[in-house]
């Protein structure tokens, strides 16, 4: 096999494209919310997933705040919203969520917010949280989950159109790519840069 080296610090475009999901999460009065990437399912029994944050954003600190938080699943048709929504801070709005034009709902068993748009979610209790170099590695049990009609027991993808991550580029600034099944391509223009210590670093 005519392999060629990859550097380290790029493994993690080998796993592109993916399907990010919205983690978001009410605490202290303000509802936040973020694009997570990196992400899986960790147990049958109990349900279990995990969930990759940098520290340094605000979604993280009320998630573990908060003790509890919600997964979204939002097709390709949000994808500029999904953009819109990494690029913004949690820092500055008391509803985030709102500011890029999604609509929060209430789970019904952790009170957390959810996204109504969103084709399926989860309604997670934060059980634990594990240093993972630049990442913390959330641990969530899930307590709740819902889908539409796309979903019985797999995606029906003549119904659901997955929204997929692919990168970024950097052509007259660094934005965000997204794809859907069919190769249609949205690129969305990041306006201000992760606040990843700057040692750490590393572009998606």
């Amino acid at each position: 096999m005519p392999w060629k080296r990859v550097n380290p610090a790029r493994i993690h475009r080998l796993f592109y494209p993916q399907v990010p999901v919205v983690i978001t999460v009410e605490f202290d009065g303000r509802i936040g919310g973020m694009p997570a990437i990196w992400h899986t399912p960790l147990s049958f029994k109990p349900p279990m997933i995990g969930v990759a944050v940098a520290p340094e954003h605000k979604t993280y600190e009320m998630i573990r705040g908060a003790k509890a938080f919600g997964v979204n699943w939002l097709d390709f048709s949000y994808a500029r919203q999904v953009g819109q929504l990494g690029d913004t801070s949690g820092k500055d709005y008391v509803n985030k969520l709102s500011t890029v034009g999604l609509e929060v709902v209430k789970g019904k068993v952790s009170g957390q917010p959810l996204i109504a748009e969103a084709s399926a979610a989860l309604e997670c209790r934060h059980s634990d949280t594990h240093r993972t170099g630049t990442h913390e590695l959330i641990i969530g049990q899930v307590i709740a989950a819902r889908a539409d009609k796309s979903f019985s027991n797999y995606w029906n993808h003549r119904q659901y159109h997955p929204l997929l991550y692919a990168g970024t580029k950097n052509e007259k600034g660094k934005s965000w790519v997204f794809k859907s099944l069919s190769e249609k391509i949205v690129t969305v223009p990041l306006r201000r840069q992760p606040q990843i210590k700057k040692r750490n670093r590393v572009s998606n």
